[in-house]
């Protein structure tokens, strides 16, 4: 990235960091549970015919009723987890209040493979659109109040992953199934990892600024340290890896920056591209100072905020396959290759691996 385009990219992941860790946020994914909620609690008040006329409709009607008790507790974890965060600094309870709500597991997990809820008009009649055993939990297979509660856990799941320090939480895994890649900490290519997932990445026509770099090597921590407190943190690598052929020039690299919660171990960071972990030192860009007041930062309005309808887009006949004659100049997209898009001349080579990290076979597309 050129100077211009880091600082960009910088202010773009500062901005996320704060909306992803944010009460506006969390409180938007909890609407959508709840709009989940009350639609449950309608359709057992008063039950679509296709239900009425299930087989196994009076069982049926007493299992939902204790579906929804196991619902109705998870909200309840999720609204005191966010009265928490904004009355107190102890936002790591918070957080871990708020993760105790996850609708996934009696939804698509081992509860709702043994109770056929994938085939249940109760539940088809929410937005389950049932394809096949293992049906994908992608949202767009599903509709209508199913498909809110896939989005809420996504957002429930992206603040995991960005208060996260460890590598059990795989920011690939929003976006791309065949991945095998992991990160403990994002990157800027995880950051702003394409496809796009069900969270839109929608910044405010004016975006604040990214802190200045944190050139103080006092306050710094190793990894491996404690993270002594709440905020956005930036690596710095040990040795210059940036090298100018001016050595007075020589410019230290610096990684993407990240949210830690304060008791948090200070973790490696895995450059973008690369496959190795790297020690290094975090500097403190921001504190998280947000709530002890009272109040709700003026900037979350924008977090609110949804992009205007754009047009799908549309793909021709014409393909090709890693290592051809590209035959068309354009832009081409090949969805196994991790959702990439890139413009290729007439007569160049196809670029890419034949096979993907998943065993995938990789097919461009030209893209009109």
């Amino acid at each position: 990235m050129t100077p211009e385009q880091e600082q960009q990219a910088r202010n773009q992941a500062f901005y996320l960091l704060k909306k992803y860790t944010s009460f506006t946020f969390l409180d938007q994914a909890r609407l959508r549970y709840q709009g989940f909620l009350d639609a449950f609690v309608n359709q057992l008040k008063t039950p679509p015919l296709a239900v009425q006329n299930y087989r196994y409709a009076v069982h049926a009607q007493t299992r939902h009723e204790e579906e929804y008790k196991e619902f109705l507790r998870q909200m309840i974890s999720m609204e005191q987890g966010l009265a928490l965060l904004r009355s107190t600094h102890h936002k790591q309870e918070a957080y871990n209040t708020i993760s105790r709500t996850d609708f996934m597991e009696q939804l698509f997990g081992r509860y709702a493979d043994e109770k056929g809820v994938c085939i249940d008009p109760f539940y088809i009649a929410l937005g389950i659109v049932y394809e096949h055993p293992g049906n994908s939990i992608h949202p767009s297979n599903h509709t209508a109040f199913i498909k809110d509660v896939i989005i809420a856990a996504a957002m429930n799941s992206t603040r995991r992953i960005t208060t996260s320090n460890l590598k059990d939480y795989d920011p690939f895994r929003l976006v791309d199934w065949n991945s095998l890649r992991q990160s403990q900490k994002w990157t800027y290519e995880t950051l702003f990892f394409e496809p796009e997932w069900p969270i839109p990445r929608i910044f405010p026509d004016y975006l604040p600024s990214c802190p200045s770099y944190n050139r103080n090597h006092q306050d710094q921590i190793f990894t491996g340290g404690t993270i002594p407190t709440d905020g956005i943190w930036e690596p710095w690598f040990i040795t210059p890896i940036f090298k100018n052929t001016d050595p007075a020039k020589m410019a230290a690299k610096v990684g993407c920056p990240n949210y830690f919660l304060a008791g948090a171990v200070a973790t490696e960071y895995q450059l973008e591209g690369m496959d190795t972990w790297e020690e290094v030192w975090w500097r403190l860009l921001w504190e998280d100072k947000r709530y002890l007041d009272g109040t709700i930062p003026a900037e979350e309005a924008d977090y609110l905020k949804t992009r205007p309808p754009v047009a799908p887009q549309i793909f021709t006949d014409h393909k090709a396959y890693p290592g051809d004659v590209c035959p068309i100049t354009g832009n081409w997209h090949a969805p196994h290759m991790q959702g990439k898009t890139v413009r290729v001349e007439a007569g160049n080579i196809m670029p890419g691996s034949k096979i993907n990290a998943a065993g995938n076979a990789v097919t461009w597309y030209l893209k009109v």
